[in-house]
């Protein structure tokens, strides 16, 4: 089966991937803003699936799609009949990702003209068609038409990009609330922590089924166990700063997460062996940076812009090279980790025997760029 997804515009690289890791695609295509794929898998798989996606809009199963010019001809000549259900509505998006809006540091930047519902059908003549004369021929079409504009059985979802027009039938609408678990909304914020929505992604990008450990080592306030814990996903976290894993606890317990176990213990002396793993490393600008000449210390470990010494970014990576070559003998599957873009994480991922799958740059102010990488 053959389905539309219709990306949320944020990260669109993240969001591929994401589809990619949950998802068993078999033949796909980002055209903008959709990421079309035959999937293997059932459709009441998908629907248990998609629940956990964060970078996806909507779902639709594919109808069929056309250059702009034939859409009134694909209109009249589909099958509605095979899909309708006792009511319909139909709505077009003009997604128009290169033209009226900008892509920068892999964002859509979105423009400020407002999107049109009406569409142009070609140059040749000059026609445009609306949302009402394109529904006209499912009207005509199907047996006992009824439109419901609030909440139809049937939502017919036309998606316009370039010249070439996509139809599909919405089975799934992301309706998750990120906003409201963002960090200072939680009972111990951490102005460092990720978005919410880019927490969860990064997490699925591991692959990790509900079945299976999700290992997070520098768990801090809890961000990432947060969004695999809503997920219904088994988690461990460790910080070697008990402050940390107190308050990390607190932020556990406000959103109901009961499925992680928190260790106030140090990342390099990791016990057990886990499917995947997600974190976010301390960058050593801000953030707390433990040496293992420190023994567990993290006060004498502080690293910050007042104490920064030369050469303290030698010193970051071979803290981070420890910290890969115990997780190299604990990870059963893959990880997602997020570098600061001033180390040389591919020299590090290579003295510790870990494969590069993928890699995206996230740009965050003059001084930061995480680069997100995920690794086997």
């Amino acid at each position: 089966m053959k389905y539309i997804f219709l990306l949320s515009g944020d990260y669109i690289g993240l969001a591929k991937e994401e589809i990619l890791s949950l998802f068993d695609a078999k033949e796909y295509e980002l055209s903008g803003r959709l990421f079309i794929a035959g999937l293997s898998s059932g459709e009441k798989n998908l629907l248990r699936l998609s629940k956990r996606l964060a970078l996806t809009k909507s779902i639709c199963t594919f109808l069929f799609e056309c250059k702009i010019n034939e859409l009134a001809d694909f209109m009249k000549r589909f099958d509605w009949n095979s899909v309708y259900k006792d009511d319909f509505c139909l709505r077009a998006h003009f997604l128009d990702g290169i033209g009226n809006n900008t892509i920068k540091n892999n964002k859509i930047q979105k423009s400020k003209k407002a999107t049109s519902k009406r569409i142009h059908a070609g140059s040749n003549p000059p026609e445009f068609i609306s949302e009402k004369s394109l529904a006209k021929h499912v009207w005509y079409s199907v047996k006992n038409p009824k439109v419901n504009l609030e909440n139809p059985k049937t939502r017919i979802e036309l998606f316009i990009f370039g010249n070439k027009a996509y139809c599909g039938l919405l089975i799934f609408e992301n309706n998750e609330d990120f906003e409201s678990r963002k960090s200072h909304l939680r009972p111990f914020p951490s102005p460092s922590s990720l978005h919410p929505k880019i927490a969860r992604a990064l997490v699925n990008m591991t692959g990790i089924r509900e079945n299976e450990v999700l290992l997070e080592p520098f768990c801090g306030a809890g961000g990432f166990l947060i969004e695999s814990g809503l997920m219904g996903i088994t988690s461990v976290g460790y910080d070697i700063n008990r402050l940390m894993t107190d308050e990390c606890k607190k932020n556990l317990r406000y959103f109901g997460i009961i499925n992680s176990k928190i260790n106030n213990k140090n990342a390099l002396k990791i016990d057990g062996k886990f499917d995947c793993a997600a974190t976010d490393l301390p960058y050593g600008l801000n953030s707390n940076v433990i040496s293992e000449d420190y023994k567990g210390n993290w006060k004498l470990g502080r690293i910050n812009k007042k104490i920064q010494k030369e050469g303290f970014i030698e010193d970051l990576e071979k803290f981070y090279l420890g910290f890969l070559k115990r997780l190299r003998k604990k990870l059963k599957k893959k990880a997602v980790i997020v570098f600061p873009s001033y180390v040389d994480y591919k020299k590090l991922l290579k003295k510790s025997k870990f494969r590069i799958e993928k890699e995206f740059s996230n740009y965050v102010h003059r001084s930061l760029t995480r680069k997100i990488v995920k690794i086997s």
